[in-house]
């Protein structure tokens, strides 16, 4: 079969907010959620929990997450902080 064939039968993901990491956080009990806020708002640095580490960890628990989500969603570019119809789950409202 070729790779043309096997595109055509490919299920799309669905596009837009929120992103893979954002839909976890959705997902989780509010004590998983806290911590994991904390560590998604610390950035990556020496003595904290890697990407890498938390990618790991998430992948463990059965989440199927990329590990560029991770590393965006942290560094705040990905799609819930990008764009013009950006906005990161815990807004209030939609920037404009």
């Amino acid at each position: 079969m070729s790779i043309a064939d096997k595109l055509k039968d490919v299920i799309r993901t669905s596009p837009g907010l929120p992103c893979g990491i954002a839909k976890i956080l959705a997902s989780v009990s509010k004590e998983d959620r806290d911590a994991l806020n904390i560590v998604f708002s610390t950035k990556s640095v020496q003595g904290t929990i890697s990407n890498i580490q938390l990618h790991e960890l998430l992948m463990s628990e059965g989440y199927n997450v990329a590990f560029s989500s991770v590393r965006l969603h942290r560094g705040q570019r990905c799609r819930c902080y990008i764009g013009t119809e950006a906005r990161h789950p815990s807004d209030k409202k939609a920037k404009k």
